[in-house]
């Protein structure tokens, strides 16, 4: 955990430095000053419907396992929010099976392989919002090649999920082999955890759940693209609406590399570097992703925080939850 979170700070500094050189710092506490702060509001309510909507789509996800409550998936949703906001290692994800097994008395393994399944929609739909956004602005080389390498990491984990559940003796029979040399109550419990897994998958080969699925990933990510534009008004920036899509499939990817907590540094650079697409001054791209910053981190922490207080959760015992 410590070296996890050492390397984390190091990344975030690094992409601070990269998103602060050459900032006229004049400048970054006059469009502070500048902001209208009330267009945040609108902001905020769309971004916690973004997140409300994502625990709408893992109801769908979950059923193969369970007819799990959506107050009770909505709440999982956002401790785990709050997590990564506030703790190292990216724990968030573990920390949704965990609170959600331990809420429904569903297997952890199995709603796991749900929020696996969750990540391989979400980057294919990035994805489609990443060819979108290079097909109307002239976006550098390095953000072609990042959608490729996405597309050919997608297709192979999503052909692997299909797999495992398409051939589940032999994968079984896969994991038998590995766990051999183990204890035997080791072997049990992996064994179990294995099957689990396959189980949570089992959305996989549902068809009539894939529209549903599809429909509410549009909202999954809409929302929040219009919470990013509220955000472009508060700030008095005057760019198209396409500028807030290309925002969030920047801070997206920012958001996949290991960072410290609450993706510091990663969203400052992703910030910069898409508003400067659109000619925006560094000083003012930079009070923007300030701006911006708080509305993400703020009010879905403060949520996570109440439904984990509610649910008798500490941080002590999230930071070593596990699918288990």
């Amino acid at each position: 955990m410590k070296r996890k979170l050492g390397v984390g700070i190091a990344v975030s500094l690094l992409f601070l430095y990269l998103a602060t050189r050459g900032i006229r710092w004049d400048d970054f506490a006059a469009a502070l000053r500048r902001t209208r702060y009330l267009y945040l509001i609108p902001g905020i309510a769309f971004t916690m419907l973004g997140h409300f909507i994502r625990s709408v789509r893992w109801k769908y996800m979950m059923s193969p396992i369970k007819e799990c409550a959506v107050g009770r998936l909505w709440r999982a949703t956002a401790i785990a929010f709050m997590v990564n906001n506030v703790l190292p290692a990216r724990l968030g994800e573990f920390v949704r099976a965990y609170v959600i097994g331990r809420t429904e008395v569903v297997s952890k393994s199995a709603a796991f392989a749900t929020i696996v399944y969750e990540r391989v929609v979400d980057v294919f739909v990035l994805i489609l919002l990443l060819w979108y956004c290079m097909m109307r602005v002239a976006g550098p080389p390095w953000l072609q090649r990042s959608a490729t390498l996405l597309l050919v990491f997608n297709l192979i984990l999503f052909g692997l999920l299909v797999a495992m559940v398409r051939w589940r003796g032999r994968f079984r029979a896969l994991v038998d082999r590995g766990v051999r040399p183990l204890p035997t109550e080791t072997r049990r419990r992996i064994h179990g955890s294995a099957n689990a897994f396959v189980d949570g998958l089992g959305v996989v080969t549902r068809p009539a759940s894939s529209i549903p699925i599809a429909l509410l990933s549009v909202a999954v990510w809409g929302f929040p693209a219009l919470g990013i534009y509220c955000s472009v008004l508060a700030c008095r920036l005057e760019l198209p609406a396409m500028a807030s899509v290309v925002l969030l499939v920047l801070m997206s990817l920012g958001s996949m590399i290991p960072s410290a907590p609450a993706f510091v540094g990663t969203l400052q650079y992703a910030c910069v570097v898409g508003l400067g697409v659109y000619g925006v001054d560094r000083g003012e791209a930079l009070a923007f992703s300030a701006v911006y910053h708080a509305t993400q981190f703020f009010p879905i922490t403060l949520v996570g925080l109440y439904y984990a207080w509610r649910s008798h959760l500490r941080l002590s015992e999230l930071s070593g939850g596990r699918p288990v």
